[in-house]
């Protein structure tokens, strides 16, 4: 605040009261100020200043400011030169014990002549003003400037009313002292008139009450402070309210807080407060950015931050260290005191305050500021936590109302106190609607006192859950899934129920019942069911004694449909079949499918055989009627196995195992029949079973063996080739035919590494061929039908080719129409990825099976076998002659080789060569050979044909 002086009132007609000039006594950094004037009817304004002839002051000494107190001098009370000397020791004597009783009392003696100028000071007031005794007691006019600005209006009102009104006064003023400080003194007076009844002076004590009025205004602003944050819940509201407060105890002019930024480290303010027009104000609102914005860790500031302790500087331009602020208008401002805000061990800010004159240190003010650092953090901290609990608040709210569950809240009696909007929209209310509303009326199944008996398991902290059924508003009900805990509302227990709609779970679970007990494809009970009812069945029939049956039911050549057609076809078939069975089947009758081209049937409460038999016989009566299939007419026979429940077996897996073996027994009798289960049946199937096991040790074991049928060159008579054969030489059986075995290993998926024997064989045995000399061969291997659509079949081809060095153009593989009509697409693939690698494709048994001219020739075949079906009776049967001559011009024209098997008499040779087939194979030339034979055999063949042998 600027610091303004007020001119001693006087008569107009009274000289000054001293001499002395405005700037001798004036505060240290205070600067001149325009006399205050205020006007009255007395005109006891003096706006000029004192006479330059005003008389000077006396020495400071007792005596000679004891000549002051009288309208006299002293020589005019002279009597005696004895009686004067004593005199003057004791007023000497009572002056100092006066002074003396002043000083301990703290309480200074003042007076001032209104007609002959100033009167006295006491010692005391000279200590409070802090001016030397050694100087003349000041002017009123000297006086009023080191009175505080804002208390001067009030000083000169209470010294009119005095000199004019004859009233006394008591009043505090603030007051700086020569030196800057700034105390507070307590000021008494009163008129004093003479003989003529004339204010002649004024006269009273001084006091420095600086320490009580601190007291009082750090009490003031404590419960400021403590008030205004304990009443607001904004920090941007009461913070500046707060920096006033503080300001106003302390007399200051501004402060400002300045928090912590986490991202930079710096200071950053926050709020600020100013008293307006100060330098304070100017301070705040044109410094620099970096003070209104961000103050760097540095000087006061980060000495307070530093040490965590209030730093006063007394007087900024006497330290420049912790006085430095950036743009400071010094010296406008001077004291400062900073204190840090912070709670439970962390610091989040600083607040620093300024005052324009300089001011000591008050350690009391300090402690205060430690009490006030720390409420003020803890309202920070307050707050920080109270957003965070509205936040916190808000956010759960906003997951209640968007939560996929309805929430509700309730008395222990079930009446309804909130919901969310999920449970207003899943019951079709609206909220007020519910809040009147009971959870019984919701849910019919939670009454009071079923509510009251779940209530036990939630006052121990559990929550209770369980299935119900809530009800709309339209009387539709729905399932839902409750849990239902505990919850504490302001101060007293409530229910928090959690509903959540599962109907969409309940058709799913019932969905997925279904698919795990019934089959995918035809919606018949499957495998698992049947087994489980089949196991109850057995459970109800043991005690009682009664009769139960299974019926095994296995589709006739469902494979070649399968081959032929494909597998959408075979599973259309397959649905058509279990429409019909499941339209025979009678009261008590089971039907389900185990899997692939096989249903079972059980019959409970059988009295007979004959009555199980008519049902076999139903059955196979509904399967047998012709079906149209992707263009064709197909008939589908069934074989059935039967097995008895206690005759054949007490268990399911006793039932099921013998009605499989009199299955496969219906099969060998011709199949589109049914058989009873035999033990003898037993004895087959333990044959099969055996050899199954034998294959694979045999294969282990390498117990198989290859022979070679040579294939000839109608124009050349020389030997082109072979084809590869595999024989198993059992230890215990002999030597087996392929007819023996091959079936088993393609039910039981050991034809496929079979099939990479055979193939790694044959290259090996290659390969020695021609390192003895003879010449390269075409070798004919059979791909089965497995192999064919192994995803790892050209890998296996390429990585046994590089084994061997052999060529892969001297490799063909033979297919049969069935394999590469089932699935044209792959097929294509496959037979593309052969003829990339130079391997020769050659169709087998051509003829006999389902491919069209057209679907030919869009695969890359090479080679086409005339089936020896129609070899074996030409010449001499015209349909047999026309088909092959119309084969053999059909394979030139798509230009393909023609391969004729089954060749055994010289007329067949001589009719293929007429109608120009490329090469011929059967027993005419040869039957299939061993090693060591068809090597004899080709080097025979090479003298004949005049082929030079070379050893490779």
């Amino acid at each position: 605040m600027t610091q303004r002086h007020a001119h001693w009132p006087a008569n107009n007609d009274l000289p000054a009261l001293s001499n002395a000039t405005p700037s001798n006594h004036a505060a240290p950094g205070v600067e001149s100020l325009p006399v205050v004037e205020s006007p009255s009817r007395h005109q006891v304004i003096d706006p000029e200043p004192a006479p330059a002839a005003a008389p000077p002051c006396a020495p400071a000494v007792p005596i000679q400011r004891a000549r002051r107190f009288n309208d006299r001098p002293l020589s005019s009370l002279v009597k005696e030169p004895q009686q004067y000397a004593h005199d003057v020791r004791a007023l000497q004597d009572t002056v100092g014990r006066l002074e003396e009783t002043q000083r301990i009392a703290g309480l200074g003696y003042w007076s001032f002549m209104a007609a002959h100028g100033p009167g006295q000071w006491s010692e005391e007031c000279f200590r409070i003003t802090g001016i030397s005794p050694a100087t003349d007691p000041l002017h009123y006019r000297e006086f009023s400037r080191l009175v505080h600005p804002d208390d001067r209006p009030n000083l000169k009102d209470r010294i009119d009313a005095a000199l004019h009104d004859a009233k006394t006064f008591e009043l505090e003023v603030r007051l700086f002292s020569l030196d800057g400080e700034l105390r507070w003194i307590r000021l008494i007076g009163q008129p004093v008139r003479n003989e003529s009844g004339q204010i002649c002076r004024l006269h009273g004590t001084v006091m420095e009450v600086t320490h009580r009025k601190l007291i009082e205004q750090r009490q003031s602003m404590e419960h400021g402070v403590t008030h205004l944050l304990a009443g607001c819940g904004s920090a941007l509201q009461v913070i500046p309210l707060v920096i006033e407060t503080i300001c106003g105890g302390l007399g200051w002019h501004g402060g400002a807080l300045w928090l912590l930024d986490a991202q930079d480290e710096g200071l950053r303010r926050a709020a600020f407060w100013a008293s307006p027009e100060s330098s304070a104000e100017a301070l705040f609102h044109q410094g620099p950015g970096n003070l209104a914005q961000m103050a760097p860790r540095q000087g006061l500031l980060a000495r307070a931050l530093r040490e965590g302790e209030p730093v006063w500087v007394p007087d900024l331009g006497a330290d420049p260290d912790l006085g430095s602020v950036p743009g400071l208008p010094a010296p406008r401002l001077r004291a400062a005191l900073a204190f840090p805000i912070g709670a439970v061990g962390r610091t989040i800010g600083v607040m620093a305050f300024f005052a324009p004159y300089a001011q000591r240190a008050d350690h009391e003010m300090l402690t205060s500021t430690r009490i006030m650092g720390r409420h003020i953090g803890q309202f920070f901290q307050r707050e920080q936590a109270e957003a965070a609990l509205r936040q916190s608040e808000a956010h759960f709210r906003a997951l209640v109302e968007q939560a996929s569950d309805s929430f509700y809240v309730h008395d222990f009696s079930g009446r309804l106190i909130d919901v969310n909007q999920r449970g207003c929209d899943a019951l079709g209310y609206n909220r007020t609607e519910l809040l009147d509303m009971s959870l019984a009326d919701i849910d019919p199944e939670l009454s009071l006192q079923r509510l009251e008996s779940l209530l036990e398991s939630t006052r121990s902290g559990k929550a209770v859950s369980l299935e119900s059924e809530h009800r709309r508003r339209d009387g539709s009900v729905f399932p839902v899934e409750l849990r239902i805990g505990a919850i504490e509302i302001n101060g007293q227990q409530h229910l928090l129920s959690l509903a959540r709609d599962i109907s969409e779970r309940k058709v799913l679970q019932d969905h997925i019942q279904h698919l795990a007990y019934h089959d995918a494809l035809t919606s018949l009970p499957n495998r698992a069911m049947f087994n489980r009812s089949l196991s109850q069945a057995l459970a109800r029939a043991r005690p009682s004694g009664r009769r139960l049956a299974v019926l095994f039911i296995d589709l006739d050549r469902f494979k070649n449909i399968n081959d032929t057609l494909g597998h959408n076809a075979g599973d259309h078939l397959l649905q058509e079949m279990a429409r019909r069975l499941r339209a025979v089947m009678r009261q008590g009758e089971l039907l389900a499918r185990l899997g692939g081209d096989e249903f079972v049937v059980l019959l409970e409460d059988v009295s007979d055989a004959g009555n199980i038999a008519l049902v076999a016989r139903r059955v196979l009566d509904a399967l047998v009627r012709q079906y149209p299939l992707d263009g064709q007419i197909i008939h589908i026979t069934a074989s059935i196995g039967i097995s008895v429940c206690p005759d054949d077996g007490l268990d399911q897996f006793s039932l099921m195992k013998h009605a499989d073996v009199a299955m496969y027994r219906a099969k060998d009798a011709g199949k589109n029949t049914f058989q009873f289960y035999s033990a003898r049946d037993d004895a087959n199937s333990a044959e099969q079973l055996a050899l199954e096991s034998s294959l694979r040790r045999g294969i282990e074991r390498d117990e198989l063996v290859l022979h070679y049928q040579p294939k000839v060159s109608t124009r050349t008579g020389r030997i082109s080739g072979v084809e590869v054969l595999v024989r198993w030489q059992h230890p215990e059986l002999g030597l087996l035919q392929p007819h023996d075995f091959i079936g088993l290993a393609e039910e039981t998926g050991l034809i496929v590494p079979l099939t990479k024997w055979v193939l790694h064989e044959a290259c090996m045995e290659h390969k020695r061929w021609q390192q003895s000399g003879l010449p390269s061969l075409h070798i004919a291997v059979n791909l089965s039908a497995r192999h064919f659509v192994d995803d790892n079949l050209l890998d296996d081809i390429k990585t046994i080719l590089a084994g061997a060095g052999m060529a892969p153009e001297q490799l063909e593989l033979e297919i049969t129409e069935s394999m590469m009509m089932r699935d044209t697409a792959r097929s294509l693939a496959v037979l593309d990825g052969l003829k990339a690698l130079g391997i020769r494709i050659a169709i087998d048994d051509f003829g006999i099976g389902y491919s069209s001219l057209s679907q030919l020739k869009q695969f890359p075949i090479d080679i086409l076998k005339i089936d020896r079906s129609f070899i074996v009776d030409i010449p001499g049967d015209e349909a047999d002659e026309a088909i092959a001559s119309a084969i053999i011009a059909m394979a030139r024209s798509l230009k393909m080789q023609v391969v004729a098997e089954g060749v055994e008499a010289a007329e067949q040779v001589d009719f293929l060569r007429r109608h120009g087939c490329d090469v011929t194979q059967g027993f005419y030339f040869s039957s299939p050979l061993a090693s060591e034979d068809i090597q004899k055999l080709l080097r025979q063949n090479m003298r004949a044909t005049g082929v030079v042998e070379t050893i490779g």
